[in-house]
């Protein structure tokens, strides 16, 4: 008797400590349910103090339950964060590592699932950045296009009115800078030259990666690495680009460009502003020199990726502020100089940008089985860093005495590329 007693007190206390798990789970999700309590988000900006404490003000003014919204912005951000998250603590809302992208089918394990690129294309312009197999998990805080910046009154001085619409006339226009002004037509920016990876998806399709691997060799001609490799050989064997490249930096370049001592160069359209800063002349953007339907492409790209954090405890309030964060209400993207990924969001004249131009992704919209291949064989060749090529075309066209000739640097490459992918078949 006293066994059963037991028995029944065991049975009532299991199924008392059941409900209470139970109502308590179910409080637990209620709680998430609902938009309040605190938020930690991880950034990669030290400079964004007055910004990101005006963004706390306003989500908590639009959602009064929220008690406080803590940034942390990391300097050493990837590496940082990249251990944080294998230990389990990131926060609740964070910019995705880029070193992430050689590894998205990791998204998944740290990530939320926002949505799906279909669903989120319907409202956003890229919705790539941070994808996995049709998934999003993570969205672009702004974008910025890649683009020839240029000093109007140098292209005015030299005759030159409209932007050109083809390599070769792009080329042609710096060779009429060169004859009929004293600035340097165009700045390689040999130091960090690999800004020009984000163009090669105008040169050839966001799946160019998957086009280059069906072609079998990357470095034929009308291949985008082969057109950006032409171009620079053009640039720099006619003497179009500083004739001292290897010691002129990006920041000494803007100041020269503002000068007029300069007169293009490649960057992100969130350099212009600040150039403009420097001088009176009109400083402008241009879209890349290559022609698709009458159109010239308009690259975008993002500065930082934003995504919740699978260890969240509070998705529900990390959901709305990520949407909040994303839209004109945080100001976020305007602080940026960059131009808002939420098409409701967009001006009118960025609209019309956009409508007048061909818009092409900076990140190639590939599956990750042709990312790896791609990344394989570019590994083997030796050119996975776009800056080794384009370094080394740039000191051919300089120096030809010193180098071997660009015809048996292309073979040369075009040889190791055949033989790698034969290796990957």
């Amino acid at each position: 008797m006293k066994w059963k007693k037991l028995v029944l007190a065991s049975l009532l206390t299991t199924l008392f400590l059941g409900a209470c798990s139970s109502n308590n789970k179910k409080e637990s999700k209620q709680a998430s349910d609902t938009i309040g309590g605190e938020l930690t988000v991880l950034t990669n900006r030290t400079d964004g103090d007055t910004i990101f404490k005006q963004i706390e003000t306003d989500f908590i003014k639009k959602y009064p339950d929220v008690t406080a919204v803590k940034f942390e912005n990391i300097a050493d951000y990837d590496q940082t964060v990249m251990t944080r998250m294998n230990g389990g603590e990131y926060g609740d809302v964070l910019f995705i590592p880029f070193s992430m992208a050689g590894s998205r089918e990791d998204y998944p394990t740290y990530f939320e699932k926002l949505g799906t690129t279909e669903e989120l294309s319907k409202d956003y312009l890229d919705v790539y950045e941070a994808d996995y197999k049709d998934d999003v998990y993570g969205l672009p805080v702004a974008l910025n296009s890649l683009g020839i910046i240029y000093n109007e009154a140098v292209l005015k001085e030299a005759g030159i009115t409209e932007p050109a619409t083809t390599t070769e006339q792009f080329i042609k226009d710096l060779e009429t800078i060169k004859e009929k002004t004293g600035a340097t037509p165009f700045y390689s920016n040999y130091q960090a030259v690999a800004v020009w990876a984000g163009a090669l998806t105008s040169f050839g399709g966001e799946q160019f990666k998957s086009e280059t691997l069906k072609s079998g060799d990357a470095f034929k001609e009308g291949m985008p690495i082969r057109e950006v490799m032409d171009l620079f050989y053009e640039m720099a064997s006619k003497g179009l680009i500083e004739k001292d490249p290897m010691t002129l930096d990006s920041q000494t370049a803007f100041s020269q460009l503002a000068e007029g001592k300069i007169a293009m160069l490649m960057n992100g359209s969130q350099e212009v502003s600040g150039i403009q800063e420097m001088t009176k002349d009109p400083i402008n953007i241009m879209n890349f020199p290559i022609e698709t339907d009458g159109k010239t492409s308009l690259p975008l790209g993002a500065p930082a990726v934003m995504g919740i954090s699978k260890k969240s405890k509070n998705t529900k309030t990390a959901e709305a502020f990520v949407d909040f964060f994303l839209s004109e209400e945080s100001g976020y993207a305007k602080d940026l100089k960059g131009m808002p990924n939420l098409k409701a969001d967009l001006s009118a004249d960025e609209q019309k940008l956009i409508d007048n131009s061909n818009v092409i992704l900076t990140v190639a919209t590939e599956t990750p089985e042709t990312n790896a291949t791609y990344s394989a064989i570019a590994d083997e060749v030796g050119v996975s860093r776009l800056t080794d090529c384009l370094q080394q075309v740039i000191n051919i066209g300089l120096y030809p005495d010193k180098n071997m000739s660009y015809e048996d640097y292309l073979k040369e490459l075009s040889d190791k590329w055949t033989t790698a992918a034969k290796n990957h078949e």
